[in-house]
């Protein structure tokens, strides 16, 4: 057997796959084993470069050089690689290489004989993918059970629990530095931070009960290879996200009908209070206004006496002055506490108004006030009780006398616009705090002295409104004045009044 026959035979023989490259690549010699594999025939392989036949473009060129590179070395060098098939299929080789020498130990080919692990690094790559999905799936499931968690915590409002699920969310997707989150509710907006919209993007709407409250969007960076059409995203992370949305939708439902809830019980408790105060309140009225006005009578009675000296007279006159703020401040407490029904008649507004400033005309003229009234003559009629309206309009006109203390003007204007007529009561005076304003309609809430206000004014002109089917509403900047806007329905020519 010569040499050639000899190398042929071990080829043929060898269990593994065993090639021949030139210094270019070329393939000089293959066994049947290469054949298989490849599903080339060594005719058809012969001359052919190995790089160019089975190793992918964009992988060639470092192929060849650490093919080459190994092949220079004395000893036998190992390196693993793959090759694509005839038909495409990735076939997995560990290679050992010895480059062949002359006489003159000069590297004329390459010696390549290596073993198929193709159904090895199948298994191993299984077994790297089912541990990269428990690992997601563990992600996954621990951040929908901190969501789970941030839901039952009473103790967090509801934008603060939804603020800590945006800023949670990312630590259940593949790569959480590269993932962000945009959570909208309404006209509320939380993200996290750097947000910005990818083509990479998860959106799912937000329902609670029958409604659509919002959405959940995620945005991904993704720099990665992937075919058209492909999406970075994995099933398990589109599910986290329909489950998280659904998590969100209760959380809103859950923390909406709690805060409901306890606004109803605070109402309900307020309720029942201003009902024991109007019960006390009216019954304190009743007592207090028979001898009140025996007071009065008297005083009056006295001051008619002929020829009383000075200082009676003008002790006497401060007695029925009193009395008579007396009976002001028990009428409003009647009012307070509804002991006092209105009685619907058509009224007109200017006319009614106009005799209501007569009261306070006085103290207006002694706080160096000027009154100004801005009447709409056409203004139609409305389905009104005077006697209500004119409470209305001395309590706020007083209180603007007694709120600007170095004078000013008073402006009360009226005005129809559809089906509505407007009253709007208008001063110059210091204003009202901020604080203050969200109070001002609460019964027996006041800023001024003991001696000067009982704090029932703009709540009998709340309830005054309310009965008339009306709104008020109140604007002030502190220093600027204050506005008061009151709106009534108009009397309807096919109207009847109540």
């Amino acid at each position: 057997m010569n040499l050639q026959e000899y190398y042929d035979t071990i080829m043929q023989l060898s269990h593994g796959i065993v090639v021949t490259l030139d210094l270019d690549g070329v393939i000089i010699h293959g066994n049947s084993m290469l054949e298989s594999l490849s599903g080339y025939s060594m005719q058809e392989l012969a001359g052919k470069d190995w790089f160019e036949t089975f190793i992918p473009a964009e992988q060639r060129a470092d192929s060849r050089k650490e093919v080459l590179d190994k092949a220079g070395k004395k000893d036998i060098s190992r390196i693993s690689g793959s090759i694509r098939s005839r038909g495409g299929d990735k076939i997995y080789i560990d290679w050992n290489l010895k480059a062949l020498t002359d006489s003159d130990s000069s590297t004329i080919s390459i010696l390549c004989v290596g073993q198929n692990v193709t159904e090895h690094m199948r298994r191993q790559n299984g077994l790297l993918r089912e541990r990269f999905n428990l690992i997601e799936r563990n992600k996954e499931l621990n951040c929908l059970y901190e969501i789970s968690k941030l839901g039952a915590d009473g103790d967090l409002d509801l934008k603060e629990t939804l603020r800590k699920i945006v800023n949670m969310l990312p630590s259940g997707f593949q790569n959480p530095d590269k993932t962000h989150v945009r959570l909208r509710i309404g006209n509320l907006c939380w993200e996290t931070e750097g947000y910005h919209k990818t083509e990479n993007v998860l959106v799912e709407p937000i329902e609670s009960g029958a409604d659509i409250r919002g959405s959940v969007t995620v945005s991904v960076e993704y720099a990665g290879p992937k075919r058209k059409g492909e999406s970075v995203f994995l099933d398990d992370e589109n599910e986290l996200l329909v489950t998280t949305a659904q998590q969100i939708g209760l959380i809103v439902g859950k923390k909406e009908i709690k805060t409901a809830r306890q606004e109803l019980e605070q109402q309900l408790r307020q309720a029942d209070r201003l009902a024991k105060i109007g019960q006390f309140s009216a019954g304190v009225a009743h007592e207090i206004n028979e001898p009140l006005a025996n007071i009065l009578g008297y005083a009056q009675l006295a001051l008619q006496t002929p020829e009383l000296p000075e200082q009676v007279r003008m002790d006497l006159d401060n007695i029925v002055d009193s009395s008579l703020h007396a009976r002001e401040i028990i009428k409003k407490i009647m009012f307070f506490s509804r002991q006092l029904p209105p009685q619907f008649i058509p009224t007109n507004l200017n006319q009614t108004i106009r005799d209501a400033l007569r009261i306070t005309e006085t103290a207006a003229k002694r706080g160096n006030i000027e009154t100004r009234c801005e009447f709409d003559e056409k203004l139609p009629l409305v389905s009104a009780d005077p006697r209500h309206i004119k409470q209305v309009i001395v309590n706020l006109a007083a209180n603007a006398i007694q709120a600007m203390d170095d004078g000013g003007v008073l402006t009360i204007k009226t005005l129809s616009d559809g089906d509505d007529v407007y009253i709007i009561v208008d001063d110059n005076g210091p204003g009202i705090h901020a604080d203050d304003l969200k109070q001002i309609f609460n019964p027996f809430f006041t800023t001024k002295d003991v001696d000067k206000g009982t704090g029932l004014g703009l709540s009998v002109v709340l309830g005054i409104v309310k009965a008339h089917k009306g709104l008020i509403q109140v604007h002030s900047d502190y220093g600027q004045g204050t506005r008061f806007e009151i709106a009534i329905p108009c009397l309807q020519n096919n109207q009847s009044v109540e």
